[in-house]
C-alpha cells in the first residue's frame, strides 16, 4: 500500500514508526512540525489526514497522540534509516520522473549517510563503468550539493537519469560510464529546466 504515498507522506510515515519504536509513543503534531520544519500545525495535520485517507493510519481527534499506524513498514531501528524507494530511474535514456513511492527501505545508517535520503531503481547499462548495473538500487542524498564529477540523479524535461555531472563554461555535461553512450550537454539557456535531485551515496544489488 505504500506505493500510494507521496515522498513527503512516506517520510512522515517512516518518522511516525521510527519515533514510536524509539519512544514507545506516536509523536505529537508539534514534534512532527519540528522534525519537518512545518510553519503551521495545520500542515502536519493535513499530511496526516491524507495518509489516513489512504488507509495507513487512524486518528482520534482531540487527543494529542491518538494515532495508530494501520500497517507495518520494514522495521527501523537505531542502526537503520527508513529510505523511500521512488520508482525507477533510467541509466541510459532518461525515463520516469521522481514521483511515486514504491516502498520504504530500512538501510544501515553506517553505510548510507545523508540528511535526506531517497532510493531509485536503475534501468539500463550506461553506468556499468561505475559498477552500477540494471536492476540495482541507487541511494541518493537530496540535500548533498553535487560536486563536479559526482554521480547524481538529474531530472530534465520531466524525466530522470543517473549520470556523472560536470560543470562547464557552456553548461552541464552529463557523462555516461559506458563508452558506447555519448555525453549529453545541457546548455546555459536550458539549465533552468534541469533539476539535480540528489548525489549518489551508495548502491544495493540483489543476487
Amino acid at each position: 500500500m505504500t506505493n500510494r504515498l507521496t515522498q513527503r507522506q512516506s517520510q512522515i510515515y517512516s518518522f511516525l514508526q521510527e519515533y514510536q519504536q524509539r519512544e514507545g509513543v506516536i509523536p505529537t503534531l508539534q514534534e512532527i512540525c519540528k522534525r519537518f520544519r512545518f510553519k503551521s500545525i495545520n500542515a502536519a495535520r493535513e499530511h496526516l489526514r491524507l495518509i489516513e485517507r489512504k488507509g495507513l493510519l487512524h486518528r482520534s481527534p482531540g487527543r494529542p497522540r491518538a494515532i495508530k499506524l494501520a500497517i507495518k513498514l520494514p522495521e527501523i531501528s537505531k542502526d537503520s534509516v527508513g529510505v523511500p524507494l521512488l520508482g525507477r530511474i533510467a541509466a541510459g535514456q532518461p525515463s520516469l520522473a521522481l514521483e511515486e513511492v514504491e516502498d520504504t527501505l530500512p538501510l544501515p545508517r553506517q553505510l548510507f549517510r545523508g540528511k535526506r535520503l531517497f532510493a531509485l531503481r536503475v534501468r539500463g547499462d550506461s553506468m556499468i563503468g561505475a559498477g552500477i548495473f540494471d536492476g540495482d538500487i541507487a541511494v541518493l542524498d537530496a540535500e548533498h550539493e553535487v560536486r563536479d564529477g559526482e554521480i547524481a540523479a538529474v531530472v530534465f524535461e520531466g524525466e530522470a537519469t543517473l549520470k556523472r555531472v560536470f560543470k562547464t563554461s557552456k553548461g552541464l555535461r552529463l557523462h555516461a560510464e559506458n563508452p558506447s553512450i555519448p555525453d549529453r550537454f545541457v546548455r546555459g539557456n536550458e539549465q533552468n529546466a534541469v533539476q539535480i535531485s540528489g548525489a549518489l551515496v551508495g548502491t544495493m544489488r540483489k543476487f
